[in-house]
């Protein structure tokens, strides 16, 4: 049995420590049978999909191997889809270098009826879906996170289950915010040069105020009394999209009774989504209608399918971060609809 390393690509092995969490699994089986089992390992019966090509992906499955997990690779979409639809598989790695965007394969998964959480192995910050976190490149580091979301994945189902609760719901949503926001962090503050140092604080001063409407919400305490101009927070949200070849226009010069940190990161989501795949040079507005606000560009739409659905994605990628949109809308009570009108058009009626 490994103990977690610390958040690092080599590691030392050679001051292994069992983790409180492990030492739980260990005195829980000793209890049952009354014998301590020191090599039972907690990640019995926890497979993981390992999706990704060349070394890295054989290094990460050896250390995966070395902490007593069973891995079992995939070199594309197309064959891990197959796995997961032969055998049980209790998280899904993927490995940034393969063939189109992660957070399409995790969304194909997800509407295959793979429900399944999820780790992403990079240098680079990616957006990913609810329940997927961003692991670092290296072999050792990827697999403490891995083996940190397999035990919690454990203790999860020893717990009994609970009634669905919307709010929740929405704090699962606030957390995948931050993960994302803190991996960007993360990598950020890694070389502590240059412009980076200044990413890695407003990353972190992001992840503070997100915190903040976690508790709020969680608490209750939620009351979208302010007026907030739609001019003044939908250019703060324009400018935390870096997408060079979109033309992002603020047209919006009304007022809506919201929270402000709410309503800008529901604009960003919109915003980044229509910019990162609404094709190149697309044109994405903020505009005023005579309900409320709403989001358009010219790119190709949505298709058919709900675009507010976890895991949701056209052959282009749209629709990534739209159920955290729909969670924002629900906390304020607005009504919001998804249209294709020369391209992808979102109505908040506030």
């Amino acid at each position: 049995m490994k103990r977690v390393p610390p958040p690092r690509e080599h590691i030392s092995r050679s001051n292994y420590q069992i983790s409180d969490l492990e030492r739980t699994f260990i005195e829980e089986g000793s209890r049952t049978t009354g014998v301590t089992p020191p090599r039972e390992s907690p990640f019995a019966d926890r497979r993981v999909l390992v999706l990704g090509n060349g070394d890295r992906a054989a290094a990460l499955v050896d250390s995966l191997a070395a902490d007593g997990i069973e891995a079992t690779r995939a070199e594309s979409t197309p064959e891990a889809l197959a796995t997961l639809d032969a055998v049980e598989v209790a998280l899904l790695v993927v490995i940034d270098g393969i063939e189109g965007r992660p957070a399409d394969v995790f969304g194909a998964a997800a509407r295959r009826g793979h429900q399944l959480p999820g780790v992403f192995v990079g240098s680079k910050a990616r957006q990913l879906p609810p329940g997927v976190e961003q692991a670092p490149a290296g072999a050792d580091a990827a697999a403490a996170v891995i083996r940190q979301r397999l035990l919690a994945a454990s203790a999860a189902d020893a717990e009994p289950a609970v009634e669905h609760d919307p709010l929740a719901a929405y704090g699962d949503t606030v957390s995948h915010e931050l993960r994302n926001h803190l991996s960007a962090a993360r990598l950020a503050v890694d070389s502590l040069e240059g412009p980076t140092v200044e990413q890695a604080r407003n990353a972190l001063d992001r992840l503070e105020g997100l915190a903040r409407e976690a508790e709020a919400i969680a608490g209750g305490d939620i009351e979208p009394n302010e007026q907030v101009s739609l001019a003044t927070v939908g250019e703060d949200a324009a400018g935390r999209v870096r997408a060079p070849e979109a033309s992002i226009r603020v047209g919006a010069d009304g007022t809506v009774r919201a929270d402000p940190e709410l309503l800008t990161l529901l604009l960003e989501n919109l915003i980044r989504n229509s910019a990162e795949h609404g094709g190149e040079g697309v044109t994405v507005r903020v505009i005023d209608t005579d309900a409320g606000f709403a989001v358009v560009d010219d790119g190709p739409g949505f298709g058919d399918a709900d675009p507010f659905e976890w895991g949701y994605s056209t052959d282009d990628g749209q629709g990534a971060g739209l159920g955290i949109v729909q969670r924002i809308a629900d906390a304020h009570g607005w009504e919001i609809r998804a249209a294709n009108d020369d391209g992808a058009r979102v109505e908040l009626e506030t």
